[in-house]
């Protein structure tokens, strides 16, 4: 089955908020519980899905002149298949249309060891971002964070 990238809209949030609920080690009870349905709801963004079923989505906001994505997920089963890349790309697309050179993310840093998050920053790396920033957190769920940028051409 094909996979479709299609903008993020209300009828999607009972579908991601499903595909969320699947991936504990990247979305932690806080942010399944609130702040994703909360984010959903006020930002842009993308799903990917297949048939009828949400299988990846991005979420995307503006803030200090760039574009930023709040939350980026793919079905397990679904890793490998290009549907991360597809959301990225359409989210530049959406940069551009809009005027926006730069887009960017945090996700945890790479001082903390944890397998996930080590493919996250790979992903992240291997399609041009750049870490730009670093911090220490008081949040026991990312102790360090990293904040990433790419320029959009």
């Amino acid at each position: 089955m094909s996979t479709v990238i299609r903008p993020l809209l209300p009828e999607h949030h009972p579908g991601i908020l499903a595909l969320v609920e699947t991936l504990p080690e990247w979305f932690d009870a806080d942010a399944r519980g609130r702040a994703i349905p909360v984010d959903i709801r006020h930002q842009d963004g993308f799903i990917a899905v297949e048939g009828d079923q949400v299988v990846g989505f991005v979420t995307l906001f503006v803030s200090e002149g760039r574009l930023n994505i709040g939350w980026l997920g793919v079905r397990l089963d679904r890793h490998g298949r290009g549907i991360g890349t597809a959301l990225l790309n359409s989210a530049e697309d959406f940069a551009r249309q809009n005027g926006l050179k730069e887009i960017a993310t945090f996700t945890l840093g790479d001082g903390v060891d944890y397998e996930p998050y080590e493919a996250t920053r790979a992903f992240y790396f291997r399609k041009g971002f750049a870490v730009y920033q670093r911090s220490t957190t008081d949040n026991p769920g990312c102790p360090e964070e990293i904040r990433l940028r790419k320029a959009i051409l």
